[in-house]
């Protein structure tokens, strides 16, 4: 089933990790794949938040919603708010500036 655990990077561990937790406890799996559980848990996390959604979808979504009212940092919320997904305010600005300023 898990085939060779030597081979691949650790974000595959991780993928085989989540794979197989329903087979066993978290922690003892994390030993047997030579992962910290910290670390597999901030993977998990890593997955839930913005990477896995379209972010220019969701700022422009909150941006066109208020009519370009608002800034970034103020987008920024509105993401968080609405959706659940927190972005680092940079990417925010980087997508918010594409559009025109009213």
């Amino acid at each position: 089933m898990l085939g060779n655990l030597d081979t691949g990077g650790k974000k595959e561990r991780y993928v085989l990790l989540e794979k197989a937790s329903a087979q066993g406890r978290i922690t003892e799996l994390c030993q047997l794949f030579g992962v910290s559980r910290s670390g597999y848990y901030a993977y998990l996390k890593r997955k839930q938040t913005d990477r896995s959604a379209d972010a220019k979808k969701l700022i422009s979504r909150a941006y066109w919603r208020n009519v370009g009212k608002y800034g970034y940092r103020q987008l920024q919320l509105m993401v968080w708010q609405d959706e659940g997904i927190w972005m680092n305010h940079k990417k925010v600005l980087r997508h918010a500036t594409a559009w025109p300023s009213s």
